[in-house]
């Protein structure tokens, strides 16, 4: 009697085991911004906006996409996959998003400027730094995007050694770079 229910207690605890994953997918549309911002995921994100306009802040989610062919400087429109893993035993949510169509594709304005964080803290928790200078003294945004620091390299040397918080305030440049056009701390 004490084996029988003690399988039944095993049988109980195996078959609610926390990988137990719920995975539902659906259609959506998202508009892609023009640039990338950094993320402490990926170093680098699309700004996205699912189901919404270009601007909608309760639209708007950083992520990856895949099946997409990007180039800074436009706006798209998509037509994607979205796929949602929940997994109950951590009550934890992962989103992947997957291109099927472009819809539209429209460049920005040359002097169009957009802010990206360059060093932030995380959830109150820690200090992330996206950049990093380069042998060559050129400096990497998010381990990606190589951008021109112009007149404010010292600015961001004494950022990155004196751990401040830093929004870069950039253009569109050569070769897939950023201008960065000035500092905000």
């Amino acid at each position: 009697m004490k084996n029988a229910i003690l399988l039944q207690v095993i049988a109980l605890i195996f078959s609610c085991s926390a990988t137990d994953e719920s995975i539902t997918t659906e259609e959506v549309n998202l508009i892609v911004d023009h640039y990338k911002t950094t993320s402490a995921y990926n170093g680098t994100a699309y700004v996205i906006y699912e189901n919404g306009s270009l601007g909608d802040e309760n639209a708007k989610v950083y992520g990856q996409i895949d099946n997409f062919n990007y180039e800074p400087g436009y706006t798209y429109n998509l037509t994607a996959t979205k796929t949602v893993t929940e997994n109950a035993g951590t009550n934890a949510k992962t989103v992947r998003y997957t291109a099927n169509s472009v819809n539209s594709r429209q460049p920005v304005r040359p002097d169009a400027e957009f802010r990206v964080p360059m060093i932030e803290f995380i959830n109150g928790r820690g200090l992330a730094t996206f950049i990093r200078r380069q042998a060559d003294s050129t400096f990497i945004l998010g381990n990606e995007i190589p951008f021109n620091c112009n007149y404010f390299c010292p600015d961001l040397d004494r950022a990155i050694e004196q751990k401040n918080e830093v929004t870069g305030i950039f253009k569109h440049g050569p070769d897939d770079s950023y201008q960065l056009m000035s500092v905000i701390d």
